[in-house]
């Protein structure tokens, strides 16, 4: 469609970045005197913070970009239709957040017909702002950041997604699935993670601290941001059978340093085919 604001991509992350850091000072300070945690499922938590985040990052950006479209976690889709979405999950990793880990992170991206366009993700408790615009590399705080040169799996790094996550009904199948995974994993890799934060995972598979990151159920708020950061970092983003990405709901994706992409996909993707 044509859209009647200015958009500029280096004024929009300038703007999405100071966002994301007003955000994640809000979340600090809720953090500090959070009580009791909602239950969206018996499985899925919902804080006050994730709620006030939430709240935040869309009423500025819906001042910022009323052209574009928007999707959050909490507040589901809102906002002009358009090519364009903004794609927020306030807070990733609300358990983490909930039990004062510092694994946890916010996720702002602009998808584009599908493809990650813009990426702003902040990590408040290790103060690490992580952005990217499609084509032109990515950044932590500023800097330019590269995947690993891990070449061999043997000694590479790897890091999954939790337990118990996806729609109650679909949980104990996703579980068997992780552990042939992960027993696959176990086999072949270094080490085997589950930090328990998709942007603090991917962030860290951009920055070379973690070679690879599987994901067996994931929404468009977990992959929209971390997918163009590892992109740009010179990294590769598949669903995890090595296909091209989809950003949708209950997407199975693997992110890598690119070097290891292929031989992860040889030695473990066998492990979840048929399940």
């Amino acid at each position: 469609m044509t859209h009647s604001t200015p958009f500029f991509l280096p004024e929009a992350l300038a703007q999405v970045t100071k966002l994301a850091q007003e955000a994640g000072a809000l979340c600090l300070e809720i953090q500090s005197r959070l009580g009791e945690v909602q239950y969206k499922s018996p499985k899925d938590i919902v804080t006050e913070a994730d709620l006030a985040s939430d709240a935040l990052i869309s009423s500025r950006l819906r001042n910022l970009f009323p052209d574009h479209g928007l999707r959050t976690e909490e507040a589901g889709i809102t906002g002009a239709q358009d090519d364009r979405v903004w794609i927020v999950d306030p807070i990733d990793g609300t358990v983490n957040f909930s039990r004062g880990m510092p694994m946890w992170g916010i996720s702002i991206a602009l998808v584009e017909r599908g493809e990650p366009l813009l990426a702003v993700c902040y990590l408040p408790r290790i103060d690490e702002m992580y952005t990217a615009i499609r084509g032109q590399g990515a950044f932590c705080n500023g800097k330019p950041i590269r995947v690993s040169t891990t070449t061999e799996l043997s000694r590479a790094i790897v890091s999954n997604g939790d337990f118990n996550v996806g729609p109650i009904q679909d949980i104990p199948a996703l579980n068997a699935r992780n552990i042939r995974i992960f027993t696959a994993q176990a086999t072949h890799l270094q080490r085997v993670k589950c930090v328990g934060s998709a942007v603090v995972e991917g962030a860290f598979t951009a920055a070379g601290r973690l070679d690879v990151y599987s994901m067996t159920m994931s929404y468009p708020w977990d992959i929209a941001g971390v997918a163009l950061l590892v992109r740009e970092a010179g990294g590769t983003v598949t669903m995890i059978d090595g296909s091209p990405l989809k950003i949708a709901d209950g997407a199975q994706v693997l992110f890598s340093n690119s070097l290891l992409h292929q031989k992860y996909l040889d030695v473990v993707y066998p492990a979840k085919a048929g399940i």
